[in-house]
């Protein structure tokens, strides 16, 4: 019988020394396994988790911290209120800085007149488009754009001469 109690008591201290490993390596998994499988004391549970929700609040501040500025040797010129400036060194064998200031142009732009399509009349079922004076035209004869009517698959007519497409 003390064999068995020392097996369990081998157990139980095996256990616990997962868990404390775990909390040490693995923070999260350590205290789930803390307050799952562990019949530790709630106080001693909640001490511990205060303690790593502290060592993770410590790791982490640093990192927050804003990088620190540094003041360049930028030089202001002019009788202006004096202004702290920040950026790189200026080199050291030059008084003053040279800044880019571009002149002003003005822009002109023709504009050029927007062309005009081209109408052309297909009948519904042909193969030819043509012009508005074929005899094949009638008033019923729906009038479509070259373009709409060369995509659509029309040729142009031979009788009344109907522009070309290359034109």
């Amino acid at each position: 019988m003390n064999r068995n109690i020392d097996r369990a008591a081998a157990r139980k201290r095996r256990r616990n020394i997962g868990v404390i490993l775990r909390l040490v390596l693995c923070p999260p998994l350590g205290l789930y396994l803390m307050w799952t499988r562990t019949r530790w004391p709630r106080l001693v549970k909640i001490g511990a988790s205060a303690l790593v929700a502290f060592v993770i609040v410590l790791i982490l501040t640093p990192m927050t911290d804003p990088p620190a500025r540094q003041t360049g040797g930028v030089r202001v010129v002019g009788d202006h209120l004096q202004v702290e400036m920040l950026g790189p060194e200026a080199p050291a064998d030059r008084e003053s800085i040279d800044v880019y200031t571009p002149r002003r142009t003005a822009i002109i732009v023709e504009t050029s007149p927007t062309p005009q399509p081209v109408i052309v009349y297909c009948n519904t079922g042909g193969q030819y488009y043509h012009n508005k004076d074929c005899q094949w035209v009638k008033s019923t004869t729906p009038s479509v754009t070259l373009t709409q009517a060369i995509r659509a698959g029309y040729n142009p007519c031979p009788e009344c001469g109907a522009p070309d497409p290359a034109s």
